[in-house]
């Protein structure tokens, strides 16, 4: 009896086991302890104490250049993000994402990536610091700040927000831009470990673009051009991905951007132009000015037409008036003066003058002409 009991409890305890097993690692993925997950279009880098080991991607489509691996083209930067899809001469007849994907079947299957044992091998965890948009309630688009540590670092296209404060105009006037940039990571390795943080080197080198863009043109340009029509702009933001400015030997391969951060601006969108700070109260304040003046003048304008519509509609009833009072005093004579004169109290006087002229003695027999 004792034997059955402690089989059937064995037997329980390998059910649990078996059933609770995936989520204890899935457990230990989400705290970074033996294994991680990684979201699409995303890279993590493992480190092994304080140093750089490998990096584990997931980005459908796309692979790491690793020189441990038997895909390695040493014709490509170590660590640089390549495309394997169709129709672009890969040398491997196998082109899908699972031969690049070399993880044990179960680690697959639970979505998993193995790190390696805590004492030795580490997440690497960095601070960084960015810019995203949101609409808020209004239907505006807002800058949202963001700053906080994170462990991975995209490979897919991510837009970010680019901020120029104070950038002076032809015209000396203090302005803000609002651009969006999309960025592609092309080598990790690069970014990460450079030693310098891409997000603030391709930030310097949009805002020293946009303030050369600025500064050769009016503020009412400025405003008034047509986004579509603006490849001045976006155009040279995305060259930087090439070569940057400082980049001054022509005769060897520049760095940029790419080279440099292993970092690539797809797309770049100036958004917004507004004049920073008092300048944006002031120029507010005359512009609310210009606009009460325009609507005051257009007031005027409307009053004194009409005005002058009156007098010219009064001058022609009185001229007609005066014609009639003429023909009278000729057919009538002196008495004709009289019936004149009691036709304009009746045209100032109203009804009841109205009526002493219909019960004058003046009025001829046989009726009179009014």
């Amino acid at each position: 009896m004792f034997y059955l009991i402690a089989v059937a409890v064995l037997a329980v305890l390998i059910v649990v086991a078996v059933v609770f097993f995936p989520f204890f690692l899935k457990w230990l993925a989400q705290e970074n302890i033996l294994f991680t997950t990684v979201q699409e279009g995303t890279v993590k880098a493992i480190m092994r104490g304080r140093s750089f080991e490998r990096f584990i991607m997931s980005f459908a489509g796309y692979h790491l250049n690793d020189s441990m691996k038997t895909w390695y083209k040493p014709e490509h930067a170590k660590w640089e993000v390549l495309y394997h899809g169709k129709n672009n001469g890969n040398r491997f007849a196998d082109e899908s994402d699972d031969y690049y994907d070399d993880r044990p079947w179960l680690l697959k299957h639970l979505g998993l990536y193995w790190v390696g044992w805590p004492w030795a091998n580490s997440v690497y965890v960095y601070a960084f610091e960015w810019n995203e948009t949101y609409t808020d309630e209004e239907g505006k688009e807002q800058v949202l700040p963001r700053a906080e540590a994170t462990d991975f670092i995209y490979v897919n296209d991510f837009t970010y927000a680019i901020v120029t404060e104070g950038a002076e105009t032809k015209d000396r006037l203090p302005t803000d831009e609002h651009t969006l940039v999309t960025v592609a990571i092309r080598n990790p390795y690069r970014a990460l470990f450079s030693g310098e943080d891409w997000m603030r080197r391709i930030t310097a080198a949009i805002n020293r673009h946009v303030r050369n863009f600025v500064g050769d043109k009016d503020f009412q340009n400025l405003i008034s051009s047509k986004k579509e029509n603006w490849t001045d702009f976006s155009k040279p933001i995305i060259e930087l991905s090439n070569k940057l400015p400082d980049d001054l030997d022509e005769n060897k391969k520049p760095w940029g951007l790419q080279g440099r951060y292993g970092v690539e601006i797809r797309t770049a969108d100036l958004q917004t132009i507004e004049l920073s700070g008092g300048a944006k109260e002031k120029h507010q304040e005359a512009t609310t000015k210009v606009y009460v003046a325009k609507q005051e003048a257009e007031a005027t304008k409307t009053i004194g037409q009409a005005k002058a519509d009156v007098v010219e509609m009064m001058g022609e009833k009185e001229a007609s008036a005066l014609e009639k009072r003429l023909a009278v005093i000729k057919e009538y004579g002196d008495d004709g003066m009289l019936l004149a004169q009691l036709d304009a109290m009746r045209e100032t006087s109203g009804a009841g003058t109205r009526v002493i002229w219909a019960n004058s003695p003046f009025i001829p027999k046989g009726g009179g002409k009014s």
